[in-house]
């Protein structure tokens, strides 16, 4: 006869075991019994079945508590354009969960779903453990909120890692000293010259802001084609970040390095306008390029509009998937620079945890986990030249050798974030999204506004901006 409820006892009585050792101590959060140890208490509890006639029916209570002990947490994960570096950020998440014996929930769409979910999640204060940020404003936006969880910890022991993070990265995400995201992987832009048009004039690739604006004269044949398709129009982003990027060159920029207050009024801004002015009113800016999108400057060049543009690597792809005739044409060189060097604004990606988490010290693992150099550097190739590695070994990689990649890499020391020189804010942000500084030279170009009460209107705007964050 304990044949037939033998197995069911064994199970029941391994569930009173259990519970025998919660009530004299709280339950700690951890992986399932290993089999060693249930076998151990299987054959405790054979014993106690025996000898003191246990009752059955407690077994299907027991086993609920069992499985309740598992930790269960949530992740966000943002898609990109890149499937293959989605996938395997998916796969490395489920590979940390079943380590840890956690019950892990992945949540893995674009932008365009999550941002919605996500301002009502910090309405709810129902936030997910971890999320990847899809937008640049998610993580100081938690910052600011009181919603992210402090992961400097976790960013210090990633910068003794893979030859260290680079500077622009960690200031991304440093406030007052203390990290509140973890930087993955960057993006940056090139520069593309018709190095054709250039030799019939004898002249080479610019090297510097001053010398664009040398060739841009040079090379426009006015009715035929522009010496620099330089983006100006409000609708685009691609104008703020290259006209904010001339801006640093010149050691300005819309913000200070304290985070708080504006920084236009000087002679860098002035310099980086009368550059504008000159090629606008040579005719060696196309007239129309006040009113572009962000597909603006990629037509101009790709159709043979404009010799010179500041782009990112779609250009590129496109150049060798649908025109190896022009890309025989094109010099890919770095981003010019000015009198302080050259400087890239661009956008720094990570990793935010969340101060509503359950589960704080597993949500930091989890991060370890990601950010870990020897996987970013996996993600990172899987993702090709759509993501920049933010650790500096990871530029020693094979993808990096063929000469335009290494461009990528060569330029990432100065490829900072919005909010440069100071951390990423929602306010630099903000200001970044309204076009404040495209605005700025628009002024003087079309409505001829003089450099100096642009600067000022400017300024105003920006500190409006600041207070409505700030309050």
């Amino acid at each position: 006869m304990l044949r037939k409820w033998l197995p069911t006892l064994i199970l029941t009585l391994m569930g009173l075991s259990l519970i025998a050792a919660c009530s004299s101590a709280p339950p700690q959060a951890s992986a399932p019994p290993t089999p060693q140890v249930i076998e151990k208490v299987v054959e405790k509890v054979v014993t106690q079945v025996v000898e003191k006639q246990v009752p059955v029916q407690q077994t299907v209570v027991v086993e609920k508590q069992v499985q309740t002990q598992r930790p269960k947490m949530t992740l966000w994960l943002s898609t990109s354009f890149t499937p293959l570096a989605d996938e395997l950020q998916k796969r490395y998440a489920l590979e940390w969960a079943n380590g840890k014996g956690v019950e892990l929930t992945i949540v893995q769409d674009s932008a365009t779903v999550l941002a919605p979910q996500l301002n009502a999640a910090i309405e709810t204060k129902n936030l997910p453990d971890v999320l990847s940020w899809a937008s640049p404003d998610w993580a100081p936006k938690l910052a600011r909120l009181g919603l992210a969880l402090d992961v400097t910890d976790v960013v210090q022991k990633n910068n003794a890692k893979g030859g260290g993070l680079y500077e622009p990265a960690l200031r991304a995400v440093t406030q007052n000293g203390k990290q509140f995201a973890v930087p993955t992987y960057s993006a940056t832009e090139l520069f593309y010259v018709r190095k054709d048009l250039l030799a019939a004039k004898g002249l080479k690739a610019p090297e510097t802001w001053e010398e664009v604006a040398q060739v841009a004269k040079a090379v426009t044949d006015k009715g035929k084609i522009w010496g620099y398709g330089m983006s100006l129009g409000a609708p685009s982003y691609d104008a703020e970040i290259s006209l904010m990027s001339m801006l640093a060159s010149y050691g300005s920029s819309p913000y200070a390095a304290d985070g708080k207050t504006p920084n236009l009024n000087n002679e860098g801004t002035r310099q980086v306008i009368a550059l504008a002015q000159d090629m606008w009113n040579a005719g060696a800016v196309p007239p129309d390029a006040v009113t572009w999108d962000d597909s603006g400057n990629n037509k101009a060049y790709l159709t043979g509009a404009a010799a010179m543009i500041y782009n990112t690597g779609s250009v590129l792809n496109a150049l060798r998937k649908d025109d190896p005739d022009l890309l025989s044409k094109t010099d890919v060189v770095k981003i010019p620079k000015g009198p302080k060097g050259a400087n890239i604004l661009g956008y720094i990606y990570g990793l935010i945890g969340t101060s509503t988490s359950k589960n704080p010290e597993l949500a930091k693992d989890l991060l370890s986990y990601l950010s870990d150099p020897e996987r970013q550097g996996k993600i990172v190739e899987a993702a090709g030249t759509n993501y920049m590695p933010l650790y500096k070994d990871l530029g020693k990689a094979k993808m990096w050798e063929d000469p335009t990649n290494q461009l990528f890499i060569q330029q990432l020391a100065g490829n900072n974030a919005i909010g440069y020189p100071g951390p990423t804010t929602e306010w630099a942000l903000e200001a970044w999204r309204t076009h404040t500084v495209t605005e700025m030279v628009n002024r003087v170009l079309v409505e001829k506004v003089s450099p100096d009460d642009a600067i000022k209107e400017t300024e105003a705007k920006l500190v409006k901006i600041y207070q409505q964050y700030n309050k």
